[in-house]
C-alpha cells in the first residue's frame, strides 16, 4: 500500500468513525499550543487521546478519567489507566487506532512524541495540542493549559495552587541549609546521569540539592568511575529499571567507589523512575521525597 492509498484509507476511517462516535456538540475555538501551533479545539472535548504517561496522569488528576478514550502502552498510573484503550507506544503510536477512537482532542508532548506523528494527525484534521515543559514551572503551566483547553479551569486552578503551595513549603524548609552534592544515576553500562535542561536536574534543585552534572553541556551525559569520584557526591540517587534495586552488579560497581562521601556514608537511595521523569503533578511527590533525603530534619 503506497502513501497515497494510505492517506485515502485514513481519511475514510476518519469519516466512518465520526459517524460511529459523533463528537460532542460544542463550539470550537482556536488556541496556540506550547510549540506555537494554532489548533482548533472544541470548548468541551469529551473524547481525549493521550500520547504520553505524564499527560494521562494529569488528566486523571484533573478529574477527566471518563473523557480519556485512548492512552499509550506506557500509561500505567493510576491503575485505571491500564484499562484504557491502547493506541501503541510512546514514540510509535498507531495512527489507525487513534483515528478509530474519533478523538476531539489529542494531547502530545514535544519531549518524546515524534513531530511526524503530530503532522500525520494534523493532516487528517484531528486536533493535536502539544505541551512542552522544560522545568518545574513549565510542568505547572502545562497542567494549567490542559485544564483550560478541556474546560476544567476552576478545578485546575485549585490543583495548581495546591502544588505550588507544596513547592513553596519545601523552598522555605530548605532555605539557608547546606546543599548536598547529588549524583543521579540513570543506567549502568554506561553510567548516565541527568544534566542541565532536564526535569531531574530541576527537581534536585527544588529539593535543596546540587546536581553535580548541572553544568554539563549534554542533557544526559555519560560518566566514568573517575568522573563520579572526582565529582565527590554526598548523595547518590538511582532510578531502577526494574524492582531489583540490590543487584550484585550494583554492589560491585559501588564498591569500586568506596572513597567517595555518598558510598562511604551509605547514602545511596532509589527513587521511582516514573515519579521523577514524568511531567505530571507527581513530580512534586518526587521533590518532596528527595527533600527529605537531602535534609532529614525537615517534615
Amino acid at each position: 500500500m503506497n502513501n497515497t492509498i494510505d492517506k485515502i484509507y485514513l481519511f475514510v476511517l476518519v469519516i466512518f468513525f465520526t459517524a460511529v462516535y459523533p463528537p460532542c456538540l460544542s463550539l470550537a475555538r482556536e488556541v496556540t499550543d506550547e510549540t506555537g501551533r494554532k489548533v482548533s479545539i472544541n470548548n468541551n472535548p469529551c473524547r481525549i487521546v493521550s500520547l504520553a504517561p505524564g499527560i494521562t496522569e494529569t488528566l486523571y488528576a484533573l478529574g477527566m478519567k471518563d473523557k480519556i478514550k485512548g492512552v499509550t502502552t506506557f500509561c500505567d498510573w493510576p491503575s485505571g489507566a491500564s484499562q484504557k484503550e491502547k493506541i501503541g507506544g510512546f514514540t510509535n503510536p498507531s495512527i489507525e487506532k487513534i483515528v478509530s477512537l474519533n478523538p476531539d482532542l489529542i494531547l502530545a508532548t514535544a519531549d518524546g512524541n515524534r513531530k511526524e506523528t503530530v503532522r500525520q494527525l494534523e493532516r487528517l484534521g484531528l486536533p493535536v495540542y502539544v505541551i512542552n515543559p522544560s522545568d518545574i514551572e513549565g510542568v505547572l503551566k502545562s497542567i494549567s493549559h490542559i485544564g483550560e483547553i478541556t474546560n476544567q479551569k476552576p478545578e485546575t486552578e485549585m490543583a495548581v495552587a495546591a502544588l505550588q503551595q507544596r513547592l513553596n513549603k519545601i523552598a522555605i524548609q530548605t532555605k539557608g541549609k547546606k546543599k548536598p552534592r547529588v549524583f543521579f544515576q540513570i543506567g549502568f553500562e554506561p553510567v548516565i546521569t541527568a544534566g542541565k535542561g532536564t526535569l531531574i536536574n530541576e527537581a534536585i534543585g527544588w529539593a535543596g540539592g546540587i546536581n553535580v552534572a548541572e553544568q554539563s553541556t549534554a542533557r544526559y551525559p555519560r560518566y566514568s568511575t573517575e568522573g563520579i569520584a572526582a565529582s565527590a557526591p554526598d548523595i547518590i540517587l538511582f532510578a531502577p529499571m526494574s524492582g531489583n534495586t540490590e543487584s550484585p552488579a550494583k554492589k560491585i560497581f559501588w564498591e569500586k567507589l568506596g572513597t567517595i562521601p555518598a558510598v562511604k556514608n551509605g547514602k545511596i537511595y532509589s527513587i521511582d523512575t516514573d515519579l521523577i521523569s514524568r511531567a505530571s503533578p507527581r513530580i512534586v511527590d518526587a521533590i518532596e521525597q528527595m527533600a527529605r533525603l537531602f535534609h532529614p530534619e525537615i517534615k
